[in-house]
């Protein structure tokens, strides 16, 4: 398998197929338990239980091989007819699939984009023109995010958007697009994923100070690397290219019309993404981004872009939030009582900073709500630390309101 000559959708060929898209001892040493007639391959694009796999003996033939899940014995035999399917052997092999990923960083759920799954040969055609899906290797990193849906009537639980990630690109354009707040949730989405992280603001040329935005931002990334970019203009793509190095997955997070697959075409030197205009009113953006998958560029670096995301709730917990605010967490780490609440106790840093203006009181905010959320997950199938946590948060309300109240006072008083 380590000298096939691969033409996937760039047209360029290259050595080693599955390296090429990633693969590495990693996932090698996971390929042991594989039986006979088993092959790896990568998870280019998934809808809909529907699958294009990367994989070796496909890659002879210049294109993907199309996967799926073994629906029913017609077709688990190879006879591969589209006959109905049988709901116990699809509910086997999920089981399966969710129990080969059950030593990931998070599993949760459906194959997506960027998964290393084993395959075997469907038959009914030509060799490896279609596969079956006979398991899913465990992931080495992935993001993850809670599903959407209302909490209250509907079901809680992760949603996968890509997998074994390297780097994830947060995608924010200047103008309108741009909100800290959000950059602040994408940033603890990142931390918890098991991938690195950096921040693109896109159409740079939006920017009132460009410079001062890139302070602002770096101030919020905490050291992740900031890079402003337009695409038009060139800039920034050098210093992103830096990034993409060959058989390094990268994905691309941002809400529609960040400039996501704008920017993916830039880097690509091609259109490999449809894009669309943003709407001149407000600069928000239309889901050209379907799907998620994944591309393979001319550096060798391979780009899963994402559709954009109307929603971001996270699927972490309070301690990730917690480092994705390394000025909050500091301080916190300051605080008289290892323990501290951060509300009426006394020598609580937290509490100190807000008064002083060292801590933005907006940013504070933020880490509360995002460690709300957290709490609440884990409070789920705990009703005794969900009560605990209510009590503690119920303090720190109180805290903050008299805070807030004395120093409307005082500065009543300076007047």
């Amino acid at each position: 398998m380590h000298h096939i000559n691969v033409e996937f959708d760039d047209a360029a060929r290259t050595r080693n197929a599955l390296r090429d898209f990633g693969f590495d001892d990693f996932f090698m040493a996971r390929c042991a338990g594989a039986a006979a007639g088993e092959i790896p391959g990568r998870v280019v694009e998934a809808n809909r239980g529907r699958y294009r796999v990367a994989c070796a003996p496909a890659a002879e033939g210049g294109r993907a091989a199309e996967a799926a899940l073994p629906f029913g014995d017609e077709e688990a035999e190879g006879g591969a007819k589209g006959g109905r399917r049988s709901p116990g052997a699809a509910a086997a092999v999920l089981r399966e699939v969710e129990a080969q990923a059950s030593g990931a960083v998070a599993a949760g759920g459906p194959i997506v984009a960027g998964d290393w799954v084993l395959l075997r040969d469907a038959g009914g055609g030509r060799p490896w023109e279609r596969a079956l899906v006979t398991a899913l290797l465990p992931r080495r990193s992935s993001i993850v995010r809670k599903a959407p849906g209302d909490a209250a009537h509907d079901r809680v639980e992760a949603q996968v958007l890509a997998a074994n990630v390297d780097l994830a690109l947060i995608v924010m354009a200047a103008g309108r697009d741009y909100n800290p707040r959000r950059l602040e949730r994408y940033l603890a989405l990142v931390r918890g994923s098991g991938a690195e992280g950096a921040v693109v603001i896109t159409k740079a040329d939006l920017a009132e100070d460009p410079a001062a935005l890139e302070d602002e931002v770096a101030g919020l990334a905490g050291g992740l690397r900031c890079v402003l970019a337009c695409a038009p203009e060139g800039r920034g793509l050098e210093e992103l290219g830096g990034l993409l190095e060959a058989g390094r997955t990268v994905v691309l997070l941002g809400s529609s019309g960040a400039g996501k697959s704008t920017l993916l075409n830039a880097l690509a030197g091609r259109e490999l993404a449809r894009t669309n205009a943003v709407r001149a009113d407000d600069q928000r953006g239309r889901h050209t981004t379907t799907t998620r998958q994944l591309y393979r560029l001319p550096s060798g670096a391979l780009v899963i872009d994402t559709p954009g995301l109307r929603e971001l709730q996270l699927w972490a917990d309070e301690e990730t939030v917690l480092g994705a605010f390394p000025d909050i967490e500091a301080l916190a780490a300051e605080c008289r009582f290892r323990d501290c609440g951060h509300g009426e106790e006394p020598g609580c840093a937290l509490r100190a900073a807000l008064e002083s203006g060292e801590l933005d009181r907006g940013r504070y905010e933020s880490w509360r709500k995002l460690s709300r959320e957290a709490a609440y997950l884990r409070g789920r199938d705990d009703p005794l630390a969900r009560r605990e946590e209510e009590q503690r948060w119920k303090a720190i309300n109180k805290s903050m309101r008299g805070y807030s109240k004395e120093r409307r006072s005082i500065q009543g008083r300076a007047r």
